[in-house]
């Protein structure tokens, strides 16, 4: 469910953890490309806007 952008709090209610932190400390290693596309997000909002407009 992480891997597929299912909220941590949402996935930790349906899969009956007392925590999310349970939940991200079970299975936050799926969500490796999720840490990658949040690095870039992170470039990209850092960079802001090129001349070229993008």
């Amino acid at each position: 469910m992480l891997s597929r952008g299912v909220h941590p709090k949402v996935a930790s209610e349906i899969l009956g953890h007392a925590t999310v932190a349970i939940t991200l400390d079970l299975y936050s290693h799926v969500t490796e490309s999720m840490q990658a596309d949040a690095a870039k997000l992170m470039d990209e909002t850092l960079a802001g806007p090129t001349l070229l407009g993008d």
